[in-house]
């Protein structure tokens, strides 16, 4: 699913406008918008929808993707927003009433005054990428770089690099190029290289403008949910929902048959450890909503270039196209159910809010609102981690992790350099913000690397209605230990729900660990990491730190270490960086080819 928006000022920057347009239509995009001065072109078998912006001057824009009115939703129904005369407002305000007045998985594009540069709004949910670039005249904002159109200043950013590099969850909505923009969610950018950058929504300031925050039922938080999931399920023809054995996947596909879109199949995928097979959970959930289940055994396969072929084209680097085996097995699926759509829990162990004990213990000894007896809900926690409440309340006084979770925290590093202690916009400023709250923002910065390209968003639409703006506003104003409170994490959620859900996973403490699966995996990938990495440009540039590479690659490092996720992150910017200088290279001279041919015909005609 790629889009591009093309614009322009009027006059000669038309002429290579309409050039690069028609390349790209020979390339294999297609068309599917255009008025005077701009071009929507979009490519892939599931394209998204464009849903052109008029005013009193005719055509002044585009939304890209699905968008709802927000005031029917909190009453349950699906409709969309009027969107009639929005670009005859100030950009400024016509962003801000979109973000306050509709939802949905959208990016606004305005540009009403062709002699005057556009305006883009990423939706706060973050669903669909957005950069921003110019080439010569010519404005392209997008969620792909089409060859042909880079800027003639495209250059890696090496800072930007190592900070992704250091953090890749907290750095998931940089962008290491220099050259292009990302908006990000909640944002709006202007200029006709979106220099100007203004934040309109940000999940920080929603939980301090909440303050001490504020009681909800259950009853609220069940309304909200099935709101979202029917509006992501309107217009859909068949369903496909992934069912993975757990809370949040079994609470998206329960909703999906109460508000009347059963999905027409479910698809759960299972390996051959004990703690990574799920099926005995998600088989009592689709037995429950009477769906089919389709199980797909995950074996353990070498990964090799093409591994890394989709993250490393991103115009950031895409920490979700690294499992292909995954990948595959949702588009076959997709295939054979002849689905449209695809269904997720993704992100409900952050909205619902399945957060580390000693945050939890600081917010209840400060005092934050409660169910019940603030003693009670302590020991519930300390029941739930098998541990004492004073060793709870020791982690939480001293913010120093116990002997308890010492382990977990204290693993060597991959990363020759110094990390930036805060990179994503979100997580820039949480002053203010309590601990379990600054993990569930720190959860949905997390949340955005769901959004890179895969190749089973190009067949299907992906919908993960727990990360909708609604859902996420109400669960971020609701205190952590309302969300969590009991011996059960996302207490809340359990409750609200309890209804739709089979008893195994209201009760179900555990979750699933593909941990051993995935180190297996790189395990049988050695011969394709270790000259990868130890032979690669971020060693070379001094970003990674070799010695602790060539130690981390070894048999039993990687199955017994838990290296797994920093190898992976690794190994996704090297083959990233590789691609785009390569790139870039390729870029310069064809510029420099194009300007020597310019030069001789001008000689020619002289």
């Amino acid at each position: 699913m790629a889009w591009l928006f093309v614009v322009h000022p009027p006059g000669l920057p038309s002429a290579a406008a309409e050039s690069i347009v028609d390349r790209l239509v020979e390339s294999g995009w297609t068309k599917a918008f255009g008025a005077f001065c701009l071009t929507v072109l979009v490519h892939g078998r599931a394209p998204p929808a464009i849903t052109p912006l008029v005013g009193g001057a005719g055509v002044g824009g585009v939304i890209v993707g699905r968008i709802f009115d927000r005031a029917a939703t909190d009453r349950g129904a699906v409709t969309a927003p009027g969107l009639d005369h929005l670009i005859d407002q100030d950009p400024l305000d016509a962003c801000a009433a979109l973000v306050d007045r509709a939802w949905g998985s959208y990016v606004a594009v305005l540009a009403g005054r062709r002699q005057q540069p556009p305006t883009v709004l990423r939706d706060p949910s973050g669903a669909m990428e957005a950069y921003i670039w110019r080439r010569d005249e010519v404005t392209f904002i997008g969620s792909q770089m089409p060859e042909g159109t880079e800027p003639k200043e495209l250059a890696i950013d090496w800072r930007r690099l190592a900070d992704v590099l250091a953090s890749p969850a907290r750095g998931a909505g940089l962008t290491p190029l220099i050259g292009v923009r990302s908006v990000e969610p909640g944002t709006c950018r202007q200029g006709w290289d979106g220099a100007r950058e203004h934040v309109l929504w940000d999940p920080a300031s929603l939980v301090r403008a909440a303050g001490r925050g504020r009681g909800a039922d259950a009853d609220e938080m069940r309304a909200c949910v099935e709101a979202c999931v029917a509006a992501h399920a309107s217009g859909a023809e068949r369903i496909l929902c992934e069912i993975s054995g757990g809370l949040d996947s079994a609470i998206v596909a329960g909703t999906l048959a109460a508000v009347g879109h059963a999905p027409s199949q479910a698809v759960n995928f299972f390996r051959a450890q004990p703690e990574a097979d799920e099926r005995l959970y998600a088989q009592a959930a689709a037995d429950r909503l009477g769906v089919p289940l389709r199980t797909v055994a995950r074996t353990v396969t070498p990964l090799g270039p093409s591994a890394f072929e989709l993250s490393s084209t991103a115009l950031r680097p895409n920490f979700n196209a690294t499992d292909p085996g995954y990948d595959e097995g949702l588009c076959a699926a997709l295939e054979d159910a002849r689905a449209d759509v695809l269904f997720t829990g993704h992100g409900g162990d952050v909205v619902f809010l399945q957060v580390g004990a000693a945050a939890l213990s600081r917010e209840l000894l400060a005092g934050r609102p409660c169910s019940g007896s603030r003693i009670t809900a302590l020991a519930d926690v300390g029941r739930r981690v098998r541990r004492s409440i004073w060793s709870l309340a020791w982690e939480a006084i001293t913010t120093r992790p116990s002997r308890w979770t010492r382990d977990a925290v204290e693993r060597p590093s991959l990363v020759a350099v110094k990390p930036n202690p805060a990179v994503h916009p979100w997580i820039a400023d949480l002053h203010g913000v309590p601990p379990a709250k600054q993990a569930q923002v720190h959860g949905l910065v997390m949340g955005l690397i769901l959004m890179g390209a895969t190749r089973r968003a190009e067949i299907a639409r992906l919908a993960h209605p727990l990360l909708s703006q609604p859902v996420i506003e109400l669960c971020l104003s609701i205190p952590a230990p309302i969300l969590c409170s009991g011996e059960m994490d996302r207490s809340l959620a359990r409750t609200a729900f309890a209804d739709r859900l089979p008893t195994s996973i209201i009760e179900r403490r555990s979750k699933g660990d593909i941990s051993v699966f995935l180190g297996r995996t790189l395990a049988a990938s050695i011969d394709f990491f270790r000259p990868l990495l130890l032979e690669g440009r971020l060693v070379a540039e001094g970003l990674l730190d070799r010695a602790a590479v060539d130690a981390a690659l070894s048999p039993e490092a990687m199955i017994w270490k838990d290296s797994t996720v920093d190898i992976l992150a690794a190994a996704t910017l090297e083959t990233w960086l590789r691609h785009w200088e390569g790139r870039i290279s390729a870029a310069r001279s064809a510029l420099a080819e194009a300007g020597i041919t310019a030069s001789r015909k001008a000689k020619a005609r002289a």
